[in-house]
């Protein structure tokens, strides 16, 4: 190869090279902001901008929420895959956007590979509730009125083939009845509507939940826990009660892919140092059942890979597909 060439070579490197490191080092000049694919005012939420008011402390810059739900967590999340690869723009993940979505959908508008892993934030649990004024008191009970009525059962959820509609088609299967979901647009309305028993009931998480449970406006029937948990002490397991799901749901941060690996790095350890950071578990230990996880972006690839055969076969058991 000719000098000349060689030396152009050179230059090019030193100067990409040159041009990464002054973006991280200059990074962030400018306001980040967080998009969540789900609706504002529920769990997801709360964590959301709890994790954004940290983050501005550490990354010295404003952070923003934006919220951009719909199309099952689509929206938000290709919102992220497109956007520049700077560090500006960086995504709320939640697992069944990373894990469900992709198995679920044909023809999906983005992919995991899109995303470079930030970093998991937390985790927590899934439950049935219904209205206060059902008749029903327990898991068993509610399911002998479906069998009774002869209609399949009528269950709100946040996203169909997320892990709220998988968990109550799972149950379903196993108690042999029927599910309809009815999907709403996040936990917040949904619950919303199981309070003023607009919908007969719901599949979603403790932190939605539980102050309605609390206040008595609602039952809630059985949670996908391993054991029973301090804040619902009184609830049952669905294992407890004969029917073995056992279940959680994550959250985490992703930027899009080809972000600089020195912007990611950054990124990384100012999002693990927020989740260990007594500010934000103060946040978080006000949203129930919602437990702080920190890790590097590797630890996110393994759950994401650990989610993958568990729902997988979830899916397959419960035939469930969804068209795109």
């Amino acid at each position: 190869m000719p000098f000349r060439t060689i030396a152009r070579l050179a230059t090019l490197a030193l100067t990409v090279a040159a041009s990464t490191a002054f973006a991280a080092g200059d990074y962030p000049s400018k306001p980040i902001r967080i998009i969540v694919p789900i609706a504002a005012g529920g769990a997801t939420d709360v964590q959301a901008r709890a994790m954004a008011h940290e983050l501005q402390k550490h990354l010295n810059t404003s952070v923003v929420v934006e919220n951009r739900p719909g199309g099952n967590f689509v929206i938000g999340n290709v919102a992220v895959a497109t956007a520049p690869a700077d560090g500006y723009t960086i995504g709320w993940a939640l697992s069944a956007a990373m894990s469900l979505n992709p198995l679920l959908y044909k023809n999906l508008a983005y992919q995991p590979t899109d995303f470079q892993y930030l970093a998991p934030v937390s985790k927590g649990h899934h439950v049935i509730a219904i209205p206060a004024s059902a008749k029903a008191n327990t898991l068993q009970e509610w399911i002998d009125d479906i069998k009774q009525s002869g209609k399949p059962a009528a269950v709100a959820v946040s996203s169909v083939g997320g892990t709220t509609h998988l968990m109550a088609a799972d149950i379903a299967r196993q108690g042999q009845f029927k599910v309809e979901p009815v999907l709403y647009r996040g936990e917040a309305p949904a619950v919303q509507d199981l309070v003023a028993n607009q919908v007969p009931a719901m599949s979603g998480i403790v932190a939605s939940v539980l102050q309605y449970y609390t206040a008595g406006k609602v039952k809630i029937l059985a949670i996908s826990s391993e054991e029973r948990i301090s804040e619902l002490p009184d609830v049952p397991t669905f294992k407890e009660l004969g029917y073995p799901f056992v279940g959680t749901y994550w959250n985490g941060m992703v930027a899009p892919a080809r972000t600089p690996q020195p912007i990611v790095d950054k990124l990384s350890e100012a999002i693990r140092t927020v989740v260990q950071s007594p500010e934000f578990r103060a946040k978080l230990s006000n949203v129930p059942d919602m437990h702080a996880i920190e890790g590097p972006p590797e630890m996110m690839a393994d759950m994401i890979a650990q989610d993958t055969v568990f729902w997988s076969r979830i899916i397959n058991e419960n035939n469930i597909s969804i068209e795109q």
